[in-house]
């Protein structure tokens, strides 16, 4: 994959969404933050949750944004260790009855914190964790190393990059 980082630096602020808007051909506005790069750029979202996309394990197209003669690349979902998705709302047949906690994650050089939206003993069970790959935080602040915190409507967090899951209060019985 070809990789275009962002001034050299991970978790830099220099990505804003109100630059990156979707274009009338389909695109949409996506963020990658790999392990060693922060890369911003654009998807086609076939009418799905981003999280859904991740979930299947299968490689994406991405186009980084900002560089002349940019072409499309594969990103496969294990790579990211965060993903600022494309605004999305689920239609209500694809949302199932979850718990709201608020959770600390830290993956890697990332420290991430927001609500998740948990099966019933999830929050204090790796195995039920195990089940899925990716996990989608909403109201979220996340940084690197020692950097200020960013905040954010959704960030998808790759549980398979989580060294720390602490569950820190439960928002509500369920949504």
């Amino acid at each position: 994959m070809a990789t275009a980082r962002r001034g050299g630096k991970v978790g830099g602020q220099n990505w804003e969404r109100t630059t990156m808007q979707s274009t009338s051909d389909g695109l949409e506005p996506i963020r990658l933050i790999l392990e060693d790069a922060d890369l911003s750029g654009w998807i086609h979202v076939p009418d799905q949750r981003m999280t859904d996309l991740l979930q299947t394990g299968e490689p994406f197209s991405f186009l980084p944004a900002g560089i002349d003669g940019a072409e499309w690349s594969d990103v496969y979902p294990d790579e990211t260790v965060l993903v600022v998705p494309p605004p999305y709302v689920s239609p209500p047949e694809l949302r199932v009855p979850r718990n709201q906690h608020q959770v600390f994650i830290r993956a890697g050089r990332f420290r991430v914190e927001g609500t998740a939206y948990l099966r019933p003993g999830e929050q204090d069970d790796p195995i039920l964790r195990a089940t899925r790959r990716f996990l989608p935080l909403t109201q979220a602040t996340f940084a690197c190393d020692d950097r200020p915190d960013e905040q954010v409507d959704v960030v998808i967090v790759n549980l398979r990059r989580v060294d720390e899951f602490v569950p820190l209060t439960r928002a509500d019985q369920s949504t």
